[in-house]
């Protein structure tokens, strides 16, 4: 006597309650680790977030994969802390943790101290992320700037290894508006910068593109000046990534274009400003300008009624 096989319908329907349940969860945590990537850039979508994770292993694959382990560590934090599901499967509580493990990975060499240094950030990052959420504050890049701060005021004492520098972006051309996007993630060629700007576009154009135009406008301003102030030239990789923030964040708080260029063009003053402070200190003030700026702009200014789709 022969058995016919189930079909794929029947043998779904007979899978194990706990099974079944087991595996939605585990899809919908690997689309949260994936969505930390894409609100790096605003953006709430896992598939932008696997394109962008995509393009930062193609630039550099260490920095990659120290970017999921910290992703993966920051959803388990929010998972032991008991925080909103709604907020960690949008990748609202994981993204600076995964910006962290970036620069983590782009910045030194993995080894015991490192990894348990960076575990301990990202368990910070997640707490300031969400203790700012809970009084509804933007956290930007916040968490992930004091995060680094402190680890570069620890070096002494973590003693953590110096990776090989990477290739800046190229300030002399009006191609450093797009290096400068694969920069926030800490992508140096242009080809992969125009990549990361075009993935991000494909979520939130309009957004992306004033911020775009916005980031072009401070370029030119920022390279006629350079040429009278020469010094001004150290702080362009600074003020790329902070002026292109800026605007891209303003516009997704549906701030007017002009703001946005208003709010592009302080992050690049204060770039100039803190470059020009710590530079004795050799310390990086990383994504600090995009941050105040941001913070001053969204206080003094009115959200329209209608909010732009970006």
């Amino acid at each position: 006597m022969t058995q016919s096989k189930p079909s794929p319908s029947t043998a779904s329907s007979i899978r194990p309650p706990s099974l079944a349940r087991e595996h939605r969860w585990l899809i919908a945590e690997l689309r949260a680790m994936a969505a930390n990537f894409s609100q790096i850039y605003f953006v709430p979508s896992a598939g932008i977030g696997a394109l962008l994770l995509a393009v930062l292993a193609l630039a550099d694959l260490p920095a990659a994969v120290t970017g999921v382990a910290a992703s993966a560590i920051a959803s388990a934090c929010a998972i032991v802390l008991r925080l909103p599901d709604a907020l960690r499967r949008a990748g609202l509580l994981g993204y600076n943790g995964a910006l962290t493990g970036i620069a983590f990975g782009t910045l030194w060499e993995p080894d015991v101290t490192f990894a348990a240094w960076l575990a301990i950030c990202v368990g910070l990052t997640v707490l300031a992320t969400a203790l700012l959420a809970r009084y509804r504050l933007p956290a930007l890049t916040g968490p992930f700037v004091a995060a680094m701060i402190l680890t570069w005021t620890l070096q002494p004492w973590l003693e953590l290894t110096p990776r090989a520098g990477t290739p800046a972006c190229d300030a002399s051309t009006p191609a450093f508006v797009f290096c400068s996007v694969g920069q926030v993630v800490f992508i140096a060629p242009l080809a992969l910068g125009l990549l990361t700007w075009y993935v991000v576009a494909l979520f939130t154009p309009r957004a992306t593109l004033w911020a775009l135009v916005a980031s072009a406008a401070i370029w030119a301003g920022f390279s006629a000046l350079a040429t009278v102030w020469p010094s001004m030239a150290t702080q362009a990789g600074g003020v790329g990534v902070n002026a292109f923030l800026a605007a891209l964040g303003l516009g997704v708080f549906g701030r007017h274009p002009t703001v946005r260029l208003i709010g592009g063009a302080l992050a690049a003053v204060i770039c100039v400003v803190l470059g020009g402070w710590l530079e004795s200190w050799d310390w990086p003030y990383f994504t600090l300008p995009f941050n105040l700026a941001v913070w001053a702009v969204l206080g003094i200014s009115a959200k329209p009624r209608r909010a732009a789709a970006a």
